[in-house]
């Protein structure tokens, strides 16, 4: 069980290249400034989630299960709030003179009351899991692969009601023994039927959590070089490659240990759009926006292209099992930021 507060979770649109990203509208000394939080919405979510898995066949063929309730309370950023203790030539617009993309968003429609004030979205699951990894830290050699479907069905209580299919398949080949592997992943998602709320749509099915969370397209554990949740639709493909170095082993409180260098790559595409409505543009032009909001600032609908990124990795690892990673991604697109930077616990996959 776990609260999840986001007073500025990452809100860039839809449909990924297909949502314009104007950095210079967050940047305070830029002449097109708008608001440090104009891509930014407040959710809260509480969660209540258990997974389990057991043996169905042999060593590596698994089974796996799972249920979990999440409250999300949605709404724009509170300014007020925010702007406490800020000096004068620093306080963030209000949202009536300056609105952002999540309150742009939902005049159009794109996003509806109900979901603007979030809601109950409790799911079951049920897959298979094929795991033959000689090390569950950092594997030199094996195949992990899961899949399975996930279930939202309104009678358990949900404002909406969907399912999502899910597959992601890892394997690890040894290139020099001990010291360096090449790995990779790749992971398709999808909805099969149903209405899923926007700020579900960046939750990255698994058959269990290996951190507090797991979204994308665009962050930590998806696309490393690229905005948190920038890409975000209906379906998407996503793969990750790492070429794993250890050049130093030491030890450490008399525990085996080594220094882990990374090079990665990663993409991601979004392969199903979230539907937007034929007459758009009208809309927007229809709305009464602050002078310089134009509709190709906000859309651009010529399809989505692959994001992806470059970066290195330092992992210091403590006893063959404890791993704090150190990651450096550099967007190939300005359009997905620039540099992403994160320090956590363990590797990718």
């Amino acid at each position: 069980m776990s609260n999840l507060p986001a007073r500025e979770s990452q809100f860039y649109g839809f449909n990924g290249y297909e949502s314009v990203f104007n950095v210079d509208w967050m940047t305070k000394d830029d002449e097109g400034y708008k608001s440090a939080m104009f891509y930014r919405y407040e959710r809260n979510q509480f969660r209540f989630r258990n997974d389990f898995v057991g043996i169905l066949s042999g060593e590596h063929l698994k089974w796996s299960a799972g249920f979990a309730l999440n409250n999300f309370s949605v709404g724009s950023v509170d300014i007020s709030k925010l702007n406490k203790g800020r000096k004068s030539d620093d306080l963030l617009p209000a949202l009536d003179s300056i609105p952002g993309a999540f309150e742009v968003y939902q005049a159009l429609g794109l996003i509806t009351p109900e979901e603007a004030r979030g809601g109950w979205v409790n799911t079951v699951k049920a897959g298979l899991v094929w795991d033959s990894r000689d090390n569950r830290s950092n594997p030199m050699k094996g195949i992990w692969t899961e899949t399975g479907i996930e279930v939202s069905p309104k009678f358990l209580g949900n404002d909406w009601g969907f399912s999502k299919f899910y597959i992601a398949h890892r394997q690890y080949f040894t290139l020099v023994q001990n010291n360096l592997s090449f790995a990779y992943r790749l992971m398709y998602q999808t909805t099969i039927s149903g209405k899923v709320p926007f700020f579900y749509q960046s939750q990255v099915m698994t058959y269990r959590l290996t951190g507090y969370s797991n979204e994308g397209l665009g962050g930590v554990s998806t696309l490393r070089g690229v905005l948190k949740n920038r890409v975000v639709g209906d379906a998407f493909a996503l793969g990750n490659f790492e070429l794993r170095w250890k050049p130093w082993h030491f030890k450490l409180f008399n525990r085996e240990s080594y220094l882990g260098i990374d090079l990665f790559y990663d993409f991601g595409i979004i392969t199903k759009d979230i539907s937007l409505p034929a007459d758009l543009q009208s809309k927007f032009d229809a709305l009464e926006l602050p002078a310089g909001y134009v509709y190709s600032d906000f859309f651009k609908p010529a399809g989505d292209k692959l994001h992806h990124d470059a970066g290195i990795s330092i992992m210091p690892v403590w006893g063959e099992n404890f791993v704090i990673a150190i990651d450096i991604g550099k967007a190939f697109n300005s359009q997905d930021g620039n540099i992403g930077f994160s320090i956590g616990l363990n590797y990718l996959f």
